[in-house]
């Protein structure tokens, strides 16, 4: 759906304050063993949203047809502030990663929902700077953006990860940079 400038960028606001919010709420008045074990925790949860990302992206915005038609208009508008409403999907984040894990313990539900939150954050960001800013040559944004742009403009299904290709590698779905033909001497 089409978003204001409010719904679309506050995602950017809220997930770094529930992620301080976690943090301060499992770490007040605990050791530096439970700032390791939140840490772990943390890495993993950045590890598993990216799983998460392409398995959404892939089988659930092509696939089911209510995400479909809102991922089609993304499709078809890439520089539309289209998406989720702001707070949805930092709920939908912890209420996937942080309620089930509260069973473990409340530090690495924490921790782990934090990482999931963290990775959330980096897939918006590169997701945006695809689609509105022209990073640099040679940096990760920009090899991140001409990954994201394959998936857009190919002609073939693919390249559903948006913040790392790992996952593309991984189930074959990672599409390569279609390279211009070098010009012919005779017709240059």
């Amino acid at each position: 759906m089409n978003l204001s400038k409010a719904l679309y960028f506050g995602d950017f606001v809220a997930s770094p304050i529930a992620i301080i919010a976690l943090a301060t709420m499992a770490l007040a008045g605990r050791n530096i063993e439970a700032a390791g074990v939140w840490a772990l925790a943390l890495l993993a949860g950045v590890g598993a949203w990216t799983l998460v990302e392409y398995v959404v992206h892939r089988w659930v915005y092509h696939r089911v047809a209510f995400f479909e038609k809102f991922h089609d208009a993304h499709h078809a508008d890439p520089r539309a502030l289209i998406g989720a409403p702001s707070f949805f999907s930092a709920g939908v984040v912890l209420g996937v990663f942080f309620v089930p894990l509260l069973t473990v313990g409340l530090v690495t539900a924490s921790g782990f929902a934090s990482g999931a939150l963290l990775g959330y954050i980096g897939y918006m960001m590169v997701h945006h700077v695809s689609h509105h800013v022209q990073p640099r040559p040679g940096t990760l944004l920009y090899q991140a953006r001409i990954r994201h742009m394959a998936h857009h403009y190919h002609g073939t299904p693919g390249n559903y990860g948006v913040t790392t290709s790992f996952w593309d590698r991984v189930f074959s779905t990672n599409l390569e940079r279609r390279r211009r033909p070098p010009m012919d001497a005779a017709s240059g």
